[in-house]
């Protein structure tokens, strides 16, 4: 009997370090982005571009990313896609470092489906500790939509 619950425990231990080792959902809030290392915040959406270094619109703002729930996108998306059907951005400028943090929300057709993807990436050189840089699928179109138009209308 021990011979057999041995490599049994042994096998769900390697399966639990796969499982956890292959996640690839992105969580805003690993970041550890706040009002207090966020400087400015810059939305582009429907046209429109707000800008806000308010604290308590910051913190709004940042809530609303929390609640995201995106997941790594395993597709090829030629970069053009991000240039050409861009819905809206979030720019974010970090206090005391040069560089932001940018998500560039886009809706592409993707294997013949229509979706949403979510560029995440750092520009002038800024470095965040836990950031996964990437293309990430949003759960659908129109999450996409509310989840700008809500910053963009009552955050900022």
């Amino acid at each position: 009997m021990k011979k057999i619950i041995i490599p049994v425990v042994a096998l769900m231990v390697m399966l639990l370090l796969c499982l956890t080792g292959c996640n690839t959902n992105f969580k805003f809030e690993d970041l550890a982005l706040s009002k207090d290392n966020v400087s400015q915040v810059t939305v582009f959406y429907a046209n429109g571009k707000k800008e806000v270094s308010n604290s308590s619109k910051i913190e709004k703002v940042i809530a609303e990313l929390n609640s995201l729930d995106i997941e790594k996108c395993d597709e090829k998306i030629a970069d053009n896609v991000f240039n050409d059907s861009v819905v809206g951005s979030i720019t974010m400028q970090m206090k005391d470092t040069k560089g932001s943090f940018t998500m560039i929300f886009v809706e592409t057709t993707v294997n013949g489906e229509r979706t949403s993807l979510v560029k995440c990436d750092t520009t002038d050189g800024l470095k965040v500790k836990n950031l996964k840089k990437g293309i990430y699928t949003m759960n659908s179109i129109t999450d996409t939509n509310a989840l700008l138009n809500k910053i963009f209308a009552n955050c900022i």
